[in-house]
């Protein structure tokens, strides 16, 4: 689909050539790939989320922890249960003791994927949410530079067919104007925090 969409547009640049070369179409030529790799929100991004993942790890320990608990409770009362020298009252008591342990665990098996699933489709949410966010900021950015410059049109240099073939194979460093946008996207980015 995407292979199809870059034949159309080099269909219609193709078509626009003859015309625009009378006046010298001026192409520009940006690496998304690297301005949103070097994007400081993109590093805030990732590290919000890298912090998130950190905590839904210890709230999962600390829900394997009772888990945990509770099986070797449970051991210890299946352990008693076949102990000959307690009494019938005694181990029937310990067998419907046994068997709430073993409901609760159950319980908080099933807890601890839907924890798990939830915080799962959460972090994915919002990486994608964030992902959209820094990229129609990045791409407004090049339409509003591209405009300024007066560009006719604008390739996407880390960009790549379906077959793994770049659809940009060369360019002149001239034309690229990445390391501008990063800088520009950059100006305003908080100062870095001192390492920890």
């Amino acid at each position: 689909m995407i292979h199809l969409k870059f034949v159309a547009a080099f269909a219609v640049l193709a078509f626009l050539m003859p015309a625009a070369g009378a006046q010298g179409m001026k192409v520009g030529i940006v690496d998304m790939s690297r301005v949103f790799a070097e994007y400081y929100k993109t590093k805030d991004a990732e590290q919000d989320v890298n912090d998130q993942k950190e905590l839904a790890k210890k709230e999962l320990e600390q829900r394997n922890v009772q888990y945990k608990a509770l099986i070797e409770k449970y051991q210890l009362l299946a352990k008693q249960i076949k102990d000959p020298a307690i009494t019938a009252e005694l181990r029937a008591q310990k067998q419907e003791e046994a068997k709430a342990i073993a409901s609760e665990a159950r319980s908080l098996e099933r807890e601890k994927k839907e924890f798990a699933d939830r915080r799962q489709r959460m972090l994915l949410t919002e990486v994608d949410r964030a992902r959209k966010a820094i990229i129609e900021e990045i791409q407004d950015l090049v339409k509003a530079t591209a405009k300024q410059r007066n560009y006719d049109i604008v390739f996407d240099k880390s960009g790549v067919g379906d077959r793994g073939i770049p659809f940009l194979l060369h360019s002149k460093d001239a034309v690229d104007f990445s390391k501008a946008i990063i800088e520009q996207l950059n100006k305003n980015a908080p100062a870095s925090k001192p390492a920890e």
